[in-house]
């Protein structure tokens, strides 16, 4: 049953990530994530590249978008299962702080290793003049991922 409530708090996590990063680029223009690039830098591993100098230069692969939304929704079912599990040990009940710890912590796996590998972007976008609108959007958009894992554990 945890595991269920797992996959389900990760999978309503990452659809309010998706949906709050729509709404954003549709009201304020900003540049939503493009996951065929995260689907190109993972297919890129089958050929042992595994650091990008300008991914947006690489060769398309085939269903690199479908494989990017993917990715991007297993490792959002991964970090679900793991917010049910802590919140579990430690709490008797859904814990928000928890979901916004763990928000804070995935944000720091795209400014330390998206960034900087698949995207040539240096740690925390430093190598990027836009870094701080770039990372300010990344934290509200996990804060939000936060609020998702709280939503879809405290509604089962």
């Amino acid at each position: 049953m945890l595991l269920f409530k797992g996959i389900f708090s990760g999978i309503i996590a990452t659809i309010l990530f998706d949906v709050f990063n729509y709404v954003i680029s549709y009201a304020y223009s900003i540049e939503k994530p493009k996951w065929n690039l995260v689907g190109r830098y993972f297919l890129g591993y089958k050929n042992n590249v595994y650091i990008r100098t300008n991914i947006n230069d690489d060769v398309e692969e085939n269903n690199e978008l479908f494989f990017g939304y993917l990715i991007h929704y297993l490792i959002g079912i991964i970090y679900g299962i793991f917010y049910v599990l802590l919140n579990y040990i430690l709490f008797d009940y859904p814990s928000i702080l928890l979901a916004y710890i763990i928000g804070f912590l995935t944000v720091l796996g795209s400014w330390c290793f998206m960034m900087p590998f698949a995207y040539n972007l240096g740690f925390f976008a430093s190598k990027n003049e836009k870094r701080f609108i770039l990372m300010t959007q990344n934290l509200i958009a996990h804060f939000v991922f936060g609020t998702g894992l709280f939503i879809g554990y405290y509604i089962l």
